[in-house]
C-alpha cells in the first residue's frame, strides 16, 4: 500500500468522524425514541418543532460552562422540559431519550404517581408520553467541563398536576 493511498484512507476516515459524532442526534433520532414510547401507550406521535429546538439551544448556551443537570431556574411557562447530562462527550440525544423512557418502570399508572414517591424517578418519562404534548424540539451540547448536556422542550407541556399522562 503506497503512502498516497494511506493518506487518502486516513483523510476519508477523518472526514467521517464528524458524521459519526452527529449520529443519534438528529431530529429523527429524538423523535424515534419518543414516538416508540408513545405508541406503546397508544398516543399520537410528537412532531418536530424548530422553535422548540431553538429554545433548547438557548438553554444549553446558558449552561455550556458547567453542564448543569437540572431544569432551568425559570423554565419557560409554555413548555415542558427534559434534561440529562453525562460524563462523556459521547452521550447522544438518542441515549438521553432512552434514559427518560427507562423511567417507565418507576411510574404507576393506577395511582398516577412515581413509585417511591419521588417525582424525579418518573417525571421525564411522563413528559415523553404526555398526550398533552404534540411538539418537541431538542438539542445537545458538549460542555467546557468535558460533560455533555441534552435537553428537549415540549409544547404544550405535559406533567399537568392531577392528570394522567395518557
Amino acid at each position: 500500500m503506497g503512502r498516497s493511498h494511506i493518506v487518502a484512507v486516513m483523510t476519508s476516515f477523518i472526514t467521517l468522524i464528524p458524521l459519526c459524532l452527529l449520529a443519534q442526534n438528529s431530529p429523527q433520532d429524538y423523535l424515534e425514541g419518543h414516538n416508540i414510547a408513545r405508541a406503546e401507550v397508544g398516543i399520537n406521535p410528537l412532531l418536530w418543532d424548530n422553535e422548540l429546538e431553538s429554545h433548547a439551544n438557548t438553554f444549553l448556551s446558558k449552561h455550556i460552562v458547567d453542564c448543569l443537570d437540572r431544569v432551568s431556574i425559570s423554565p419557560h411557562p409554555m413548555y415542558g422540559q427534559n434534561i440529562l447530562s453525562g460524563p462523556s462527550k459521547s452521550l447522544t440525544g438518542a441515549f438521553a431519550v432512552a434514559k427518560w423512557v427507562a423511567q417507565k418502570q418507576n411510574y404507576d399508572y393506577r395511582s398516577n404517581t412515581c413509585i417511591g414517591g419521588n417525582p424525579a424517578n418518573c417525571v421525564a418519562y411522563t413528559q415523553v408520553v404526555s398526550k398533552a404534548s404534540t411538539y418537541v424540539g431538542c438539542a445537545r451540547a458538549n460542555c467546557l467541563n468535558g460533560r455533555t448536556l441534552v435537553t428537549c422542550y415540549y409544547h404544550p407541556p405535559g406533567n399537568i398536576l392531577g392528570h394522567r399522562p395518557y
